[in-house]
């Protein structure tokens, strides 16, 4: 599956479409073609070579085409390409729109030239996306939608889940202090019962302790007035 950020994006932003995208792809070289590799290439094979004769003069089988072209823009390209290389320079051919401009002047070279073609492009590391076409561009971006769609569910179960973590977690701690509240009045109440008991205890029952008083009638009743006196609560406590 072509790479859709790596590969198609980058063009896409330069305002191309599908098929030229997959043109694009299907001639793009994996690297620059280096001008000094081609133009050890093109003298090489005798396709451009000085001649010894004539100063600044070149000839060759690539020279000898070039010359029979009428004026156009392959024979324009040839001479792009050929000033470019000799001047040591680079010919971005892993480029738009350089891969399909050398591509299509290349499709119109006679078969003589056209091995010359091949090493060229193949000094440059060959044509990685060869076969493609423009389904593969649309399937590429198609892949890409489902990945981000798929993302962005993947995202929204994330913050479900979280969503819900947090209100169970919410919910525990309230039920925690819930509880936490509830001991605490429970241990106030208590508190206030007890404090209750000795107040009244200490208004009857202590007197009678303290003077060793042992009449049961007397005991009888600070008792029942501990118990008239008992203030019960709202709670019932």
């Amino acid at each position: 599956m072509l790479s859709y950020l790596g590969l198609i994006k980058p063009l896409e932003d330069q305002g191309l479409d599908n098929a030229t995208i997959a043109v694009h792809l299907a001639t793009r070289t994996a690297s620059p073609m280096l001008g000094e590799e081609a133009k050890y290439i093109l003298e090489d094979t005798g396709a451009v070579l000085l001649d010894p004769v004539v100063e600044n003069q070149r000839m060759g089988s690539l020279i000898s085409y070039y010359q029979s072209l009428p004026e156009g823009e392959a024979k324009q390209l040839i001479a792009w390409f050929i000033s470019r290389v000799f001047g040591g320079q680079d010919v971005s051919t892993d480029e738009y729109p350089r891969s399909v401009q050398f591509s299509a002047v290349e499709d119109t070279l006679p078969e003589n030239l056209k091995p010359i073609a091949a090493r060229l492009v193949q000094s440059a590391g060959g044509r990685p996306y060869a076969n493609t076409v423009e389904a593969d561009i649309v399937a590429a971006k198609q892949a890409y939608a489902d990945q981000l769609a798929q993302e962005e569910a993947d995202r929204e179960v994330a913050r479900q889940e979280e969503e819900a973590r947090q209100a169970e977690e919410e919910a525990r701690q309230a039920e925690l202090e819930r509880r936490e509240a509830e001991e605490e009045a429970k241990r106030i109440a208590l508190l206030e019962l007890e404090a209750q008991y000795i107040s009244l205890y200490n208004a009857n029952v202590a007197a009678l302790i303290n003077s060793a008083n042992i009449d049961s009638a007397a005991w009888k009743t600070a008792i029942q007035t501990m118990a008239n006196s008992w203030v019960i609560s709202n709670d019932g406590t």
